[in-house]
């Protein structure tokens, strides 16, 4: 099999998507920081999490994406508080603090509990925030992260690279939805599928179809050198 070559893809809205920004406000507007909730925004602005949910049409209030821009709309009634969640960063450990509780995500991963933290796997989880970028930008649910479809996919992975290039029944997806990119980085790879760039594929956007495919709920991702392959279900 011919080795994909890589090519470079980066776009300034893809970085920004997978590493956020500074928070920078208005009297108007707020933009959303890695460790922001909905709710702690609210208490900020002096407003409360149903009128900012209501202002900017957000629908789950447990999930706000990193630089995104929030309207500010005052609030007159109290809120039941939500702790809502940003794509891309650790959960606040309390309403006044963003230090993160590294210890409640390793009881995640460990109890196999589906979120949307990849825990230790810093890499992984630029994976899992860039592809949550992609399905909110076409209006998608997130997917959340799965540590039994990750092993599965690290074992394909590594497979995968043993062979030289794809694991073995791939075409079959005898793993399940699979998808596989080969000389591409975690910060790349999702863009790379998208835009089915060096992909081998069967006359159909299949890469972007598994991205955006709307009835998963989950997925796994291994990384074996510069092999990366995701499962989803």
């Amino acid at each position: 099999m011919d080795t994909i070559k890589k090519t470079v893809l980066a776009t300034a809205a893809g970085a920004a998507a997978i590493f956020g920004a500074s928070a920078t406000a208005s009297a108007d507007n707020i933009t959303v920081k890695a460790g922001d909730t909905l709710s702690q925004l609210a208490v900020d602005h002096n407003t409360t999490t149903n009128a900012l949910a209501s202002a900017n049409k957000i629908t789950d209030k447990d999930l706000i994406l990193i630089g995104e821009t929030l309207k500010v709309a005052k609030g007159s009634s109290k809120d039941d508080v939500a702790a809502s969640k940003v794509v891309a960063a650790k959960p606040a450990e309390t309403a006044n603090t963003e230090s993160a509780q590294p210890q409640a995500a390793v009881a995640q991963e460990a109890a196999n509990t589906e979120d949307y933290s990849a825990g230790a796997s810093s890499s992984i989880q630029v994976i899992v925030d860039a592809m949550n970028a992609k399905r909110a930008a076409l209006g998608l649910s997130p997917v959340r992260y799965d540590a039994s479809l990750a092993a599965t996919a690290q074992a394909r992975a590594e497979e995968g690279a043993a062979n030289g290039g794809l694991p073995t029944g791939h075409f079959q997806q005898i793993a399940g939805p699979e998808v596989v990119a080969i000389g591409w980085n975690p910060s790349s790879v999702v863009d790379a599928w998208y835009n089915e760039t060096n992909m081998y594929t069967n006359g159909t956007p299949s890469h972007r179809n598994w991205l955006t495919n709307a009835s998963f709920t989950k997925v796994g991702f291994g990384i074996s050198g510069d092999t990366i392959v995701g499962i989803a279900g």
